[in-house]
């Protein structure tokens, strides 16, 4: 492993900020820490940048314990929600700045921030200040900034949350490409689920300041390992007793049962309902528009259910009646997950 986080224990006062964390980055990968506000992710970026000290544990950066090494000797780049540009500087002079501090000849420094603004899509900026930049362009600064005196380790700290939605997108398949085309092993923070699952190589499920699950999006998302990870990601309805609904295996006493809106197909009455013999009727108490699509909100059997629909689908209306097939749900108990799919995923679809 690259980077390597054993035992880490950090406290601010009575918070614990991490709580024995361990894990291990391979060399190249893009690393997502994901977990809502206050579960420990920035206190683990910014032990591992040098500016907060772990109160044991250690801090391995290539095979090499650093948690003595002072923050500017790590060789380790970070770049900040905030930006954090010098705005009396110059596009120029922002890039260059780690450089002149560590005495690059003028010629390096010139054909090296050349370079990055080439690489980063800045060229013809070279020479205006942050204030004539925007967001997504003071962005692309403080990357090629931090990328300036060639780190071994790049930092990023909720890279994207100052910048707008349109903006963003494009920014996430930008930083996607220049990592992988870096090759610098790479470690950012977010509490936005989308932006982990579309850009980390892995990510890590942070809670409570410990690790919940670490795995590729693809895993964590579809496969979690506790109930927290499973009531995290998208926007779940969350009841007590899913015998309510029917066909799902029996599997004893549960403390709560997730449904993802993407669990649910809805049928107008008009509509043929492929599993009817599993579907339950409900009633559209809300639609709202989500840009991709429409957010329906059906109560059914005492529960309220989100759901999906496409827009190219026959539109449904707040009161009408509904079918509502569930096809696969989490339960819990404890810390245990059970997924559970109907059981009519199972059995042959016989056509009439």
């Amino acid at each position: 492993m690259y980077v390597e986080l054993k035992n880490i224990n950090k406290s601010f006062g009575n918070f614990k900020a991490s709580n024995d964390v361990s894990f291990g980055i391979e060399k190249g990968k893009l690393i997502g820490l994901l977990g809502p506000s206050g579960s420990g992710k920035t206190t683990i970026l910014r032990m591992i940048a040098g500016l907060e000290t772990p109160d044991s544990g250690d801090i391995i950066v290539n095979d090499k314990v650093v948690n003595n090494v002072p923050a500017s000797k790590r060789g380790i780049g970070f770049v900040f929600q905030s930006y954090a540009l010098f705005r009396y500087m110059t596009v120029f002079d922002n890039i260059a700045f780690g450089l002149k501090i560590q005495k690059v000849p003028e010629n390096e420094i010139k054909e090296r921030v050349l370079e990055l603004v080439k690489l980063t899509g800045l060229s013809g900026l070279e020479n205006r200040y942050p204030s004539q930049l925007s967001g997504g362009q003071r962005q692309r600064v403080a990357f090629a900034r931090a990328l300036a005196p060639n780190p071994k380790l790049l930092l990023l700290d909720e890279p994207f949350a100052a910048i707008d939605a349109k903006v963003r997108h494009e920014l996430r398949h930008w930083l996607k490409e220049m990592i992988a085309k870096l090759g610098v092993t790479s470690i950012f923070v977010t509490h936005d689920q989308d932006e982990a699952i579309e850009v980390a190589d892995e990510i890590i499920i942070m809670n409570k300041g410990g690790i919940d699950q670490i795995g590729n999006p693809l895993e964590v998302y579809s496969n979690p390992k506790t109930a927290f990870v499973a009531s995290f990601f998208g926007q779940p309805s969350i009841f007590k007793d899913y015998n309510k609904f029917r066909r799902f295996d029996p599997v004893g006493e549960v403390d709560q049962v997730i449904v993802r809106p993407e669990f649910v197909k809805v049928t107008k009455k008009t509509e043929t309902q492929k599993y009817q013999n599993s579907a339950e009727e409900g009633v559209v108490t809300d639609v709202a528009f989500r840009g991709t699509g429409l957010e329906l909100t059906i109560l059914v059997n005492g529960e309220n259910i989100t759901a999906r629909r496409r827009f190219d689908q026959a539109p449904i209306e707040v009161g009408e009646k509904v079918d509502v097939f569930i096809y696969r749900i989490f339960a819990t108990a404890g810390d245990k997950v059970y997924p559970l799919e109907n059981q009519s995923l199972r059995e042959p679809v016989v056509v009439i």
